[in-house]
């Protein structure tokens, strides 16, 4: 008994102990929650400043965000302005006015106050400026911020590559100092103009610092706040801590002698109240407990043999059973992290009943939710691309008769969201004793990036990148399967060899970015003229394109898909403010016919492309074996003119011009002949084509007014003040940037005034130039100077009043067809004189080429023509007879 009294003397002072240390942790906890609790609102405060940082940074970045989606919005606005533009329903100056007429109305407001979009033009002509309109139509182009940073030329710049951010320092209306300014522009290349909006950093700044000082102070007033209230409600608490402290340790030194603590000094229901009140309540239970545990001690002491015998046996099995349930979680981690380790699905599929169990990540392979079940046909195989369903199954057959030791498939698969996704199956079979596949394991893998992959390098391989065309390696291997094919007997067809007549001019005239553009359209068009399976168009480089026509032997067949291809490239096209005349030359080559190795093949038809083009451009030729004969003998000639210079070969003749009503020459008309060692006389109706393709003609044409002009000085010597010599110009040589000066040059280095040259310019060759602009331009500078120019063979070529009243011309030569059938009477006649009285009328002078007889002649005279030329008065001589030939 004694030993149990001590005991439960003992437990009392114990469970006093607990309690007092539990209320002397719980003082320190609530010591600890208020420093946490200051520590944690100064780390707001302190928080709340960088995400107040953070905010204005993003703040920053919105605002620039919403620069550029004002100006994309200001941009997609005026785009039905841009289409009908393009499409020509307006002209440019229409559509500028509509484009300003819109921007003018896209003011707006923000948080920062009124802003507004502007437009200008790439020469710097300010065209909107709604808060500045006095600004509009002046020319901003010299601009400079405080900086001196050109602020037009920036924006210009950014605007013609596209868009972007122009950063620069200007004056804000009101403010004395230059701030910062960030602009965002879109170029409108087809209006060579631009739009865009900017804002003020410091706008910005003012506002987020603004923000920052109010958020602050509402921080630190909340946090006064805060403890203030902690400071009221927990200083009870405290005061009733010091007495439970008091009392626990009276307790401990008394444990038999009943306690407790007046709970009236507390507000009831209060923490401290409740707290006095616990306290008291425990004492009583403390007691109570005494009294049960002197009960329970008889009953322990009963059952505590029991207890000990099956002990051991309990532990025992307790012992067991802890080991087996350690196994079964090691186990079942184990597979969970494989699951999660690997990406592919894992399948078991058990073909008897058809019934699939998936794991893995099956769900997020295929996209379904992991309560789906996909069981055999009914299940994912239905979802198989109906393409790829006959490769998965041939796969799975081979695998299940034994053919093949592991099965394996790619096929696209639907997956849930609709798309579908490349799919790697592989597994293996399990088989009965009587061979019989009974159950089959496998995975799936997700192998789409891969087989895009895959798709880009083949496409950067096989590709052209601007047009998207089949590129020169994928047309070849396409032409050797061909070709293998042909030799075999099993093929035939033909190679379309296409190249752009003039592409050059578009590319000097409008930079390569317009050619480029030209090419993605004439690409396109091919597509859409090309149609039919096996055919393939390619884009060898530059302006070259090939159509490989298979399974085709009629030659009217080909010919008639290579006329829709002429007429439908055929035509004007305006790009940059200028028109070109486009045009396409096709070369084209059968095979096996024409070749059967594709070196072979592209050769010829680049043969026959070479013969379209000298035939005159925009026309179509086949191969032909004499074709190759014909371009040698032409590259040797060009090779012979190339060498003439040097080797002398070249000389003028000089025809002269005779008056009908004096009978006095009145000039000449320089005339190039050359005379080859091997060839003989060459005619210039083949020499001088081959000058004008090969350029030839630029220097040779210089040397020929060289010449002319030395002449001219011989005629002055002999006294012959008034005569002039007649040189026949080429549009290469007019179209050359330093024509003008070449031909002053050659008067200077004679010493013979202007007045004693004049330059001749065929109307057809001036009509078809794509620079009549600037080839006026040079024309009217030499006459200013005092040059006679000449229009030749007139009659032949446009013929036309308009254009009459545009040349700065002097004299009209009329074609020698008209001249031959003069005699013939009739309407001939009556054109003949209509055309001497309209060019009178016009001020111009008359002369007729080719007059080879006294009726010719008579009949001229009749009509009042001025001048005369032709072999009735003399054919062309040297410059040596013809300085002896005075006057008929």
């Amino acid at each position: 008994m004694v030993c149990f009294t001590a005991v439960k003397a003992t437990a009392l002072r114990k469970e006093v102990l607990r309690v007092q240390a539990l209320t002397l942790w719980l003082d320190k906890t609530l010591s600890r929650i208020l420093l946490a609790l200051l520590v944690s609102i100064v780390g707001f405060v302190l928080t709340a400043g960088f995400l107040t940082d953070k905010f204005e940074e993003n703040g920053y970045n919105y605002r620039r965000q919403e620069l550029r989606r004002i100006t994309e919005v200001a941009r997609n606005s005026i785009e039905p302005v841009i289409q009908q533009y393009r499409s020509g329903v307006l002209t440019r100056q229409q559509a500028l006015d509509m484009v300003r007429g819109n921007i003018r109305t896209m003011t707006y407001n923000d948080i920062f106050g009124p802003n507004y979009v502007f437009m200008s033009t790439y020469e710097g002509i300010m065209l909107v400026q709604p808060f500045e309109q006095k600004l509009e139509g002046s020319d901003q182009s010299r601009l400079t911020d405080a900086y001196g940073l050109p602020i037009i030329a920036m924006l210009i710049d950014k605007a013609r590559l596209g868009e972007g951010y122009v950063t620069y320092y200007y004056h804000p209306p009101g403010r004395s100092q230059p701030q910062q300014k960030i602009s965002y522009v879109v170029g409108i290349p087809e209006l060579e103009a631009y739009i865009g909006t900017g804002m003020y950093v410091e706008d910005i700044q003012l506002t987020y610092d603004r923000f920052r000082q109010q958020f602050q102070s509402i921080c630190l007033l909340f946090f006064l706040l805060i403890m203030s209230i902690q400071y009221t409600l927990l200083q009870p608490v405290f005061s009733s801590y010091r007495l439970l402290l008091q009392a626990f340790d009276q307790l401990r030194n008394d444990p038999e002698e009943p306690l407790t603590l007046p709970s009236s000094l507390y507000r009831k229901g209060s923490e401290a109240g409740r707290l006095i009140a616990g306290f008291n309540s425990m004492v009583g239970e403390l007691q109570e407990k005494n009294a049960a545990m002197q009960q329970a001690h008889e009953e322990l002491t009963q059952s505590y043999e029991e207890i000990t015998a099956s002990n051991e046996e309990l532990l025992a099995l307790y012992t067991q059973v802890t080991e087996a349930d350690e196994l079964r979680q090691i186990s079942e981690e184990r597979y969970r992290l494989a699951m999660e380790g690997i990406n592919d699905a894992v399948y078991d599929w058990d073909l008897r009943k058809n019934k699939m169990v998936w794991a893995g990540r099956w769900s997020d392979i295929l996209g379904v939710s992991d309560g789906e079940v996909l069981d055999g046909k009914d299940g994912w195989v239905e979802m198989i691309h109906p393409e790829d369903k006959a490769v998965r199954e041939q796969a799975l057959a081979d695998h299940l008769a034994g053919k093949t030791p592991m099965y394996s498939a790619e096929f696209r698969i639907m997956t849930q969201p609709g798309e579908y996704i490349w799919i790697l199956s592989r597994g293996k079979a399990i088989f009965d004793s009587a061979g019989n596949a009974i159950r089959m394991v496998g995975s799936f893998s997700n192998i789409s990036d891969k087989k895009r992959k895959e798709e880009e390098i083949w496409w950067l391989a096989y590709r052209d990148s601007l047009t998207g065309l089949a590129n020169r390696q994928l047309f070849m291997e396409r032409l050797r399967a061909e070709l293998l094919l042909a030799q075999q007997g099993e093929a035939c067809g033909a190679m379309l060899y296409l190249d752009l007549d003039n592409f050059k001019l578009v590319n000097d005239t409008c930079g390569h970015s317009q050619g480029d553009q030209l090419l993605v359209e004439i690409a396109n068009k091919l597509v859409e003229l090309v149609v039919g399976d096996g055919h393939l168009v390619a884009r060898l480089g530059g302006d070259e394109f090939v159509v490989l026509l298979t399974d085709i032997t009629q030659e009217f067949a080909i010919a008639h898909m290579a006329t829709n291809i002429l007429r439908s490239l055929a035509g004007e096209v305006n790009l940059c403010g200028h028109h070109f005349t486009l045009s396409v030359s096709i070369g084209i080559a059968r095979y096996p016919l024409d070749g059967t190795e594709a070196g072979e093949l592209l050769k010829n038809a680049d043969t026959a492309l070479y013969v379209a083009k000298n035939a005159g451009k925009n026309v179509y030729r086949f191969f032909e074996e004499a074709m190759q004969e014909d371009i040698i003998e032409k590259l040797s000639m060009e090779r012979s003119l190339r060498e003439a210079m040097g080797k002398d070969e070249l000389q003028l003749h000089f025809q002269p011009i005779v008056s009908l009503s004096t009978g006095e020459i009145g000039g000449y008309e320089a005339l190039l002949r050359w005379h080859n060692l091997q060839r003989g006389m060459v005619s210039p109706g083949r020499f001088i084509p081959l000058m004008e393709e090969s350029g030839l003609i630029v220097p040779i044409g210089a040397w020929v007014m060289r010449t002319a002009c030395a002449f001219a000085r011989k005629l002055m010597d002999r006294g012959c003040l008034d005569s002039y010599v007649a040189v026949n110009v080429s549009v290469k040589q007019l179209i050359n940037g330093d024509f003008v000066s070449m031909v002053k040059a050659a008067l200077a280095e004679a010493g013979v005034p202007p007045t004693a040259l004049e330059l001749e310019i065929t109307e057809t060759i001036l009509m078809d130039s794509e620079f009549f602009d600037d080839n006026v331009a040079k024309l009217r500078e030499l006459k200013a100077t005092g040059v006679r120019i000449a229009l030749d063979d007139f009659g032949t070529g446009y013929s036309s009043l308009t254009y009459l009243k545009q040349l700065p011309i002097d004299i009209v030569k009329i074609d020698k067809s008209f001249v031959d059938d003069l005699a013939a009477g009739g309407k001939n006649k009556l054109i003949m004189g209509s055309i001497i009285a309209l060019a009178h009328n016009l001020g111009l002078t008359v002369v007729a080429e080719g007059v080879e007889t006294e009726a010719q002649r008579d009949l001229l005279r009749e009509f009042q023509c001025d001048f005369i030329q032709g072999y009735i008065i003399s054919r062309p001589a040297p410059a040596a007879e013809m300085l002896e030939f005075n006057t008929v």
